[in-house]
C-alpha cells in the first residue's frame, strides 16, 4: 500500500525518538515533558469512583457541562477572564485544542507567526494542515522580542499569531508590555491570537504570568488554551481545554466531534476534583520546581553550558558552544549513549536547524533523585568532565528576575580555568 501525499514527509519527532531509545536502555528521560510526580490522591479517588459508578457514556462533543462550569470558575479566578460555559470546550489534551483551533480559524496557505524558539508541535500541526509558519525571534540573552521584527514579518497572507506563555522550550514569560504591544499589532492587522498557557501555574519569582485574553479587548480575538497535563501531572489523561468567542468554540466542538467524538468521559468526571485542590497544592508545586530549576541550572553551568534561566515552565534550553560537540544531534546522541540520559536537540525548535545546532533542551520535571543522578552522570562524561567545576565552586545565585523587560540579565555560563 502507498501512503497519502499528506503524510509523505511525516516522521517521528526527535523528542519521541530519543524518548523511545532512552526507555529501551532504561535511561533517564530529561527530554520529553513528563512529570512523574504521583497524581494527587483526591483526583485518583475520584477517577476510581466514577469508573465504578459506570459514568462511561459519550459526553457532549464540547465536554461535560459540569467540568466546563468549574473551568469557567477557574478562568475567572486565576486568569481573570470572564467566560460562560458556551465559551469553553474540553479537549483531547491541549494539543487537541490547538488542532481544533487551527482548523476553525485558518485556511491552507494562511501564514501564522510563532515566536522562536517555538514548541515543535505547534509548527508541525500548522504545516501539516497546509498553513505557513513565519517566525519572530526571542533573544535568549535577555528573553526580549523585537516588535519591529513582528511588524515586518506580517504580510497580506498573515492571519494569526501563536504565543506559548510560559514558553516551551526556553522558559520565557511574556511581559505585560509585550503582550499589550502584540495585542495592538494583532488588532490593527486583524489577526487572531492563540495563547497556549499550559504552563501557566509553573512560574518563578520575579516574573508574573498574564493571560493575553485578560488584557484590553484581547478576549475578542483570542483563543486561550490550557489543560491538566502539566499542572496536575496527568499527561496521559489527555485532557485540555480552551476558551474564546462562542461561535469559534462551537466550530471547535464540531471538529472535535469529527476527529475524537469527545474526551474520555470518566476522566472528565474525575478532573472536576482537580479544580477543587487547595492553594497549598500550587504553592508546593512551584516551590518544588524552583528547587529543581536552580539545581539543574547550576549543574549545567558547572559542566560548561551557557544557560538562559527559565522564568516559567520546566525546561532549560542550554547552549553547549563551549563544549567539544559539532552539533546538537551529536551532543544528544553522545549523552544518551554514554550517560543514558535523553535530551532534545535544539534544532527541533527553529525553522533553520543551524540556529539550534549548539543547543539542547533539558526537562527538569522528573523527581529530584533522577535529576541528580542524570546531572552527576553527565558531568563525568570524558568530553564534559574537563569543564566541570569541582566542589569548591559555589553555586551560581539565581536572583529573582526583575519584571522590567529592558534589564534582565538571564544568561549564565561558567568555565573552569584551564
Amino acid at each position: 500500500m502507498q501512503t497519502s501525499m499528506k503524510v509523505a514527509n511525516i516522521k517521528q519527532s526527535g523528542i519521541r525518538a530519543l524518548s523511545t531509545a532512552c526507555a529501551s536502555m532504561g535511561g533517564i528521560n530529561l527530554g520529553q515533558g513528563l512529570c512523574d510526580t504521583p497524581i494527587h490522591e483526591q483526583i485518583k479517588q475520584a477517577a476510581s469512583q466514577v469508573i465504578y459508578d459506570d459514568k462511561s457514556l459519550y459526553s457532549a462533543s464540547e465536554g461535560l457541562l459540569e467540568l466546563r462550569q468549574v473551568i469557567t470558575d477557574k478562568i475567572a479566578r486565576f486568569n481573570k477572564i470572564v467566560v460562560s460555559t458556551d465559551e469553553v470546550i474540553v479537549t483531547n489534551g491541549a494539543t487537541g485544542a490547538f488542532v481544533c483551533a487551527i482548523l476553525s480559524l485558518f485556511n491552507p496557505g494562511d501564514e501564522i507567526i510563532l515566536f522562536e524558539p517555538f514548541y515543535g508541535c505547534h509548527k508541525n500541526i500548522i504545516e501539516f494542515h497546509g498553513m505557513i509558519v513565519k517566525t519572530v525571534s526571542i533573544n535568549l540573552n535577555d528573553f526580549s522580542i523585537n516588535l519591529d521584527e513582528l511588524t515586518k514579518t506580517i504580510t497580506q497572507k498573515t492571519k494569526g499569531i501563536v504565543i506559548c506563555n510560559p514558553c516551551n522550550p526556553c522558559g520565557k514569560i511574556f511581559s505585560l508590555a509585550e503582550l499589550l504591544a502584540i495585542g495592538a499589532v494583532a488588532k490593527k492587522q486583524g489577526l487572531v491570537v492563540i495563547s497556549d498557557e499550559i504552563y501557566e501555574y509553573i512560574t518563578y519569582p520575579g516574573v508574573e504570568h498574564h493571560s493575553f485574553a485578560n488584557l484590553a479587548d484581547h478576549k475578542n480575538f483570542t483563543i486561550t488554551i490550557s489543560g491538566l497535563s502539566k499542572t496536575y501531572n496527568m499527561t496521559g489523561w489527555r485532557l485540555g481545554y480552551a476558551s474564546g468567542p462562542a461561535h469559534i468554540i462551537h466550530k471547535m466542538a464540531s471538529i472535535q466531534d469529527l476527529l475524537y467524538v469527545c474526551p474520555p468521559t470518566p476522566l472528565q468526571h474525575a478532573a472536576i476534583s482537580a479544580f477543587t485542590l487547595a492553594d497549598d497544592y500550587y504553592l508546593e508545586m512551584k516551590k518544588t520546581y524552583l528547587a529543581k530549576r536552580d539545581y539543574t541550572v547550576n549543574q549545567l553551568i558547572a559542566c560548561g553550558f551557557s544557560v538562559p534561566i527559565p522564568q516559567g515552565a520546566y525546561y532549560v534550553l542550554a547552549d553547549f558552544s563551549n563544549l567539544p560537540f559539532d552539533n546538537d544531534e551529536q551532543a544528544a546522541m553522545f549523552i544518551l549513549q554514554h550517560a543514558k540520559v535523553a535530551t532534545v536537540s535544539g534544532s527541533n525548535f527553529y525553522i533553520n536547524p543551524e540556529d539550534g545546532k549548539k543547543k539542547l533542551r533539558i526537562c527538569f520535571a522528573t523527581d529530584e533523585a533522577r535529576i541528580k543522578l542524570a546531572m552527576e552522570t553527565i558531568s563525568k562524561l570524558p568530553t564534559i568532565s574537563l569543564n566541570v567545576v569541582f566542589n569548591d565552586h559555589a553555586p551560581v545565585k539565581i536572583a529573582a528576575a526583575p519584571i522590567s523587560p529592558n534589564s534582565r540579565p538571564m544568561y549564565c555560563s561558567f568555565l573552569r580555568d584551564s
